[in-house]
């Protein structure tokens, strides 16, 4: 393909020494400008950009994500933009410069997005026109998407998928200091736009990471109401991670989360975390034959094949996860040879896991894959 365009990548920063560098490298060489707006860092970032040549905006933190983020597409001379943070990471499947995958006539374009290592890919759209039409909106977890939405009906430009991929890091160790960051901005996001589903699913994960379950399922509960009457593919892919945060807390708290699960598959029957936790709920309840039909369904999933929906899942969910889910429904049913397989299964999928090894070894199976 031609480069018919120029591509600015644009990312916001405060102290991120720890993550810039090995952002900047992966753009070095494959996007035309850095455009980085700092919004007050202590730390190295301001002198790491330098270095890496990137143009440098100052803006003091007001609070408000989007302001900083528009703060940044103000300065773009390119004629695309990438938008990606810090602790993130570019790749390019075949190599080359980002302005080789772009589609100059789509309005904006889908990357292939990965929240967390050994997770699979979802799609975002992170790369779009520079245009002044298309600005973010949001205090936090900043969106463009209903702009971008109203312009391509508007005037017929599409929004399409690229092999562009980022790889994102930053959920990695502790992470108490940013839920605390983000709760009252969560808090006040879900006031002031009770409609946008994600606001409450993210308010919910943040407080059942703070220790706080109970305003958590309360949280969760009310986001599945705003998502009830709502038909948009997102709403119901973030109702679907609030269904699967609410099961998991109801499990937590030894209570049955079974008819979250199913109301959640009936909303969004391609949630496989939710397949996964009804397969570990039917355990728990004593119904193998279910977690075992469950777990042989995962099984048969490429998780390197789920990279065009809106929801990640872990991978191991597809694997050695579902194969010890397999061997437990086993034993429940009295199959120990076919549990020992399963186990068997799960060892060869997850080598580093001495557990499976002794699993399988303790059934007489030995490493004999499935």
């Amino acid at each position: 393909m031609s480069r018919a365009v120029t591509v600015a990548a644009a990312l916001i920063v405060k102290n991120e020494e720890r993550f810039l560098p090995g952002c900047l490298a992966s753009l070095r060489g494959r996007v035309d400008e850095v455009v980085l707006v700092d919004t007050g860092s202590q730390d190295a970032s301001p002198r790491i950009a330098a270095e890496f040549g990137a143009h440098v905006v100052n803006r003091a933190w007001t609070g408000d994500f989007s302001h900083a983020r528009n703060a940044g597409l103000d300065a773009v001379g390119s004629d695309w933009v990438l938008y990606i943070d810090a602790d993130e990471r570019l790749g390019l499947p075949e190599g080359g410069v980002v302005a080789d995958y772009i589609a100059p006539a789509a309005l904006a374009q889908f990357v292939r997005f990965r929240p967390k290592t050994g997770y699979t890919r979802y799609r975002e759209a992170r790369l779009f026109r520079s245009d002044p039409r298309l600005r973010f909106a949001g205090q936090i977890h900043e969106t463009m998407t209903p702009v971008l939405r109203d312009v391509s009906a508007r005037e017929g430009l599409p929004i399409l998928a690229s092999r562009v991929e980022i790889d994102h890091l930053g959920y990695e160790g502790d992470q108490t200091a940013k839920h605390a960051r983000n709760l009252p901005l969560l808090q006040r996001a879900t006031q002031e736009a009770p409609g946008r589903v994600y606001y409450w699913h993210h308010l919910g994960e943040t407080l059942a990471a703070l220790g706080r379950p109970a305003e958590a399922l309360a949280v969760c509960a009310r986001g599945l109401a705003a998502a009830e009457s709502d038909a948009d593919e997102k709403q119901r892919a973030d109702a679907s991670m609030i269904s699967q945060t609410m099961a998991r807390l109801l499990r937590e708290q030894g209570q049955d989360p079974l008819a979250v699960i199913e109301r959640g598959l009936e909303r969004y029957p391609s949630d496989h975390g939710l397949r996964f936790l009804r397969a570990r709920t039917s355990l728990d309840a004593g119904r193998p034959s279910s977690a075992l039909a469950d777990a042989e369904s995962l099984r048969t999933i490429d998780p390197d094949d789920l990279d065009g929906g809106l929801l990640a899942f872990e991978k191991a969910i597809f694997r050695e996860k579902a194969c010890e889910l397999a061997a437990l429904a086993c034993l429940q049913l009295g199959r120990r040879e076919a549990a020992g397989d399963w186990f068997a299964e799960a060892a060869r999928l997850a080598p580093d896991s001495s557990h499976y090894r002794l699993k399988a070894a303790a059934l007489g199976r030995g490493d004999e894959p499935r």
